[in-house]
């Protein structure tokens, strides 16, 4: 029963901490300097799947160091304010750093890319991956390598290949090569932290683990539904002032 917990708080959780992370990290730094130094704000995208905005003209660091500052920043906030204790805090620890993860995989594949900076990007953003499991790991304690590995599978990583495997139906031109770039570094980090045993929780045993509480699944699907809910009317709402802007006939003025 308490796996079937794990996985169900996994799946229910995902999605929103996903999105919030993309939103914090590609979308809200780009709004904190149009509001702070009065510069324009392009919106490229808010879709179910990423919040993203940038401004344009704007001298900014390298691809993906911001979005990696941003992620440490929050990642350090939630340790810091015992958001880990939860464990939806250390799972948000790991979509943070599994996002910051991302540009630097990306530009593995470019040509002109500056391999020292990429490289340590990759480091650092899966350092922030491993922390994250790390936490997890803290709060349900664990008995020995296959029995953390199983649980940081089924609450951070299965859960994560249902979310792409539903939003590869949404969006087709998903491919193997996206959902291993998101799986495969997961999974490296799960197998780190399994080989290095946690210290227990003050009150727990080895073998002997805590109850996921209901009251956390719970919380997470209902703000799952709130913003997909919030998502699905701002959608619409842009889908239908863009048929009336292209619909509306051009006046011209006789003579």
């Amino acid at each position: 029963m308490r796996w079937l917990r794990l996985f169900l708080l996994g799946v229910a959780s995902v999605y929103p901490l996903y999105w919030t992370a993309q939103f914090v990290l590609f979308f809200l730094p780009a709004a904190m300097r149009s509001v702070c130094f009065q510069v324009p704000l392009q919106v490229v995208d808010i879709s179910y799947m990423q919040a993203t905005a940038i401004n344009p003209g704007l001298e900014a660091l390298p691809l993906g160091i911001e979005s990696l500052l941003v992620a440490l920043l929050f990642s350090l906030m939630i340790w810091y304010l015992r958001g880990d204790q939860f464990l939806t805090g250390g799972l948000a620890i790991v979509i943070l750093g599994q996002s910051a993860l991302m540009p630097f995989l990306h530009q593995l594949f470019l040509p002109a890319r500056s391999a020292p900076l990429t490289f340590s990007g990759l480091v650092v953003s899966l350092g922030i991956i491993c922390f994250g499991l790390y936490r997890i790991l803290r709060r349900t304690g664990s008995a020995d390598f296959l029995d953390r590995l199983a649980l940081l599978s089924l609450l951070a990583v299965l859960p994560q290949a249902v979310l792409w495997l539903v939003f590869r139906i949404r969006y087709p031109f998903f491919g193997t090569k996206f959902l291993v770039m998101l799986l495969l570094p997961l999974y490296i980090g799960a197998l780190i932290v399994s080989v290095l045993p946690p210290n227990i929780r003050h009150g727990f045993t080895t073998g002997t683990r805590g109850p996921v509480p209901l009251v956390e699944i719970f919380a997470s699907l209902i703000v799952a539904t709130l913003l997909f809910a919030a998502i699905g009317m701002t959608t619409r709402s842009g889908e239908r002032q863009l048929v009336i802007a292209t619909s509306t006939p051009v006046t011209r003025n006789a003579g």
